[in-house]
């Protein structure tokens, strides 16, 4: 995989990226300070990079959505020949945020997020198994979720530049629920998170300094989060795998948040299952899996790697739909209250 042809992005482009998943809306001014540069500059190398398809911005929901909302792990089978097809039928759907070809017992792994369980279990349950091309459905339900990969970076810029880049969020103002302009305010950021304030305000339908005041908020609260991806491949990371871990459960919380640390995690949830945590992760290359495994089991002596498989293919990402070479074609908003409306 790490043979795909694929070009590099260069050390400038790739320092550019790494400060904006540090800080996503950071000002161009506070970007081209971290990397070295002018702000035009910046700006003029990271509209190339979007248009191109190779970095972009989006909003995330934040830990506190995550929290209270409902998000499964789906190990999907499909009729032979039809990986495909059903691969892109799934990835034109909101709620299903994240779409993957694997190389195991089954063809596609899928990531669901809803608002509630009853309407997640709804759509498991009537929905997602007369798709046309879909012979079974495993359903993993996430009872913590530590990471969804807003927090994965290059790690290019040195400890100082990242440092002055760091987010420093405000007090919370209020923990009241989302509202209906909240939501519109979500789906406004979703094509791009880096959308002037200006933009926001025809979007919702309110004035800049609401809007910029509303989103200071939801960051705030955890109701809302940012994240900057790009197509890993460029960044010499070929290939990603799945690992489904077993533990004792009183050793979840902290082996989650351990390997929040590391450099090749995505994703890591806590499952209600027997199989008790996820852990998706990066690579650089498939040959560095086994090292990775062998390091997991040596740090960790109460994990056992219970069933592990390689990503063939990334279909969608966070809303964002790809090409073989990861490049982003597409949005399809991500939208967690689409089912059960």
């Amino acid at each position: 995989m790490q043979d795909s042809g694929v070009a590099l992005l260069a050390e400038p482009e790739l320092e550019l990226i790494d400060a904006l998943q540090i800080n996503p809306r950071a000002t161009w001014v506070e970007v081209a300070a971290a990397i070295g540069g002018d702000p035009v500059t910046a700006a003029r190398r990271w509209q190339r990079l979007h248009a191109a398809g190779e970095a972009w911005t989006t909003v995330a929901l934040g830990p506190r959505q995550m929290h209270a909302m409902s998000m499964a792990f789906l190990e999907i089978d499909c009729a032979p020949g039809a990986a495909v097809e059903v691969a892109g039928a799934l990835a034109a759907a909101g709620h299903l945020i994240t779409v993957q070809h694997v190389a195991g017992d089954h063809d596609l792994f899928v990531i669901a997020v809803a608002a509630s369980l009853p309407a997640l279990a709804d759509y498991l349950l009537a929905d997602l198994p007369r798709l046309p091309g879909v012979t079974r459905v495993r359903t993993h339900l996430a009872t913590r979720v530590f990471e969804a990969s807003c927090r994965w970076r290059l790690r290019v810029l040195p400890p100082a530049a990242a440092r002055a880049l760091a987010r420093r969020p405000a007090p919370p103002e209020s923990t009241r629920h989302l509202d209906d302009v909240d939501k519109l305010l979500f789906k406004a950021l979703l094509a791009d998170g880096r959308a002037a304030y200006s933009e926001l305000a025809i979007a919702v339908g309110a004035s800049e300094r609401t809007v910029q005041r509303r989103l200071s908020r939801l960051v705030a609260t955890g109701d809302l989060d940012f994240r900057c991806d790009l197509a890993r491949p460029q960044a010499g990371w070929h290939a990603a795998a799945l690992l489904w871990l077993r533990m004792p459960d009183g050793l979840l919380e902290e082996t989650g948040r351990a390997l929040l640390d590391w450099p090749e995690t995505r994703t890591c949830a806590a499952l209600a299952g027997a199989r008790n945590m996820l852990l998706t992760v990066g690579l650089h290359a498939v040959s560095d899996l086994h090292p990775l495994v062998v390091r997991l089991e040596e740090r960790f002596p109460h994990v056992r790697v219970d069933d592990r498989q390689l990503v063939l293919r990334q279909s969608k990402l966070y809303g964002r739909i790809l090409d073989r070479s990861g490049r982003s074609t597409r949005v399809v908003p991500v939208d967690p209250w689409s089912l059960g409306t």
